[in-house]
């Protein structure tokens, strides 16, 4: 689901990482790569999508809302489209145009027609202004990723899922939340983080004493917790778990068995070294571990 929600590294199109959502924040539309259209791969993401969801896992956030009715496949009700939802500057840059009150100029009226009659719509005149930024807004959003959405919807029929969301029409803002619930603060973690037993009668630390366990998780990791950004967060959640959505009990070890901050995705627990007496060292070794979850889940 994070190559879904932030792109595969498949070369194609020599363009490095491939994309299949683009856009801004809580605005994101499929991507409209013929290449991916033609391979199917969209299909194959509403699978993805409607695996994850069955499954419990992360969700893609962000998802335009003017694509709802498309996926359910309510076509009757028409899409409410904001300039936000259209990801390419030079259909907004036109559309801003019709929508501003100013006269257009030569130049900008060739613009505009261009484009108009390249989609099969009517030139520009002062009667259908307003019409026609709709329809040029519509048309790049909607009419333009139709194929795409069909696809996804194909692949959550695979699974099971777009049946659900069809009976229950508020499933959908489930399936597909805003991007404030990917957000992880630091009080959300320590709230769910289940913290070494501390016994001062336990014999069982073995090569390191209690005072190590409390510099380690107390100051050390709890300080890495509260001063960290919210990328360096989720890419934590993402090490600690195996992706960035939080677990209902996040699991602290200290042990003197590893030499680097490693992670038990299966059992959602973090190993911490005895080793160091700073917190830089701490600190550095942890951002180098964590930032070691696209190749090895957290294993360096």
């Amino acid at each position: 689901m994070s190559r879904v929600q932030y792109g595969f590294g498949l070369n194609l199109e020599n363009c490095g990482k491939k994309l299949f959502f683009n856009g801004q924040e809580d605005h994101l539309v499929p991507s409209t790569s013929r290449l991916l259209l033609d391979s199917d791969l969209f299909r194959v993401i509403g699978r993805m999508i409607g695996h994850s969801f069955l499954h419990g896992g992360p969700f893609l956030t962000g998802l335009s809302q003017s694509l709802f009715n498309l996926l359910i496949g309510q076509k009757d009700e028409v899409a409410v489209v904001e300039l936000e939802d259209c990801p390419d500057t030079d259909v907004t840059d036109i559309v801003s145009l019709l929508q501003g009150s100013g006269n257009l100029t030569e130049d900008e009226r060739d613009q505009v027609n261009h484009l108009a009659i390249s989609w099969d719509l009517p030139p520009v005149n002062e009667n259908n202004r307003k019409w026609l930024a709709q329809s040029i807004l519509y048309h790049a959003v909607i009419v333009r990723r139709e194929k795409r959405i069909r696809q996804i919807r194909q692949g959550l029929k695979d699974t099971g899922v777009l049946c659900m969301i069809k009976e229950r029409r508020d499933l959908i803002d489930v399936l597909f939340p805003r991007s404030s619930a990917k957000r992880i603060t630091s009080e959300m973690i320590l709230n769910r983080t289940i913290w070494p037993r501390v016994d001062i009668d336990d014999e069982e630390y073995g090569d390191y004493t209690l005072e190590d366990t409390c510099k380690m998780t107390v100051f050390f990791f709890r300080e890495y917790i509260e001063k960290g950004t919210p990328e360096e967060l989720i890419q934590l959640i993402q090490f600690w778990v195996g992706w960035g959505v939080l677990s209902q009990n996040l699991y602290v070890e200290v042990s003197s068995d590893v030499a680097m901050p490693t992670a038990s995705t299966c059992r959602e627990t973090i190993k911490l070294p005895v080793k160091y007496s700073t917190y830089e060292s701490f600190q550095k070794d942890l951002k180098a571990a964590v930032s070691s979850t696209d190749s090895g889940f957290g294993l360096v």
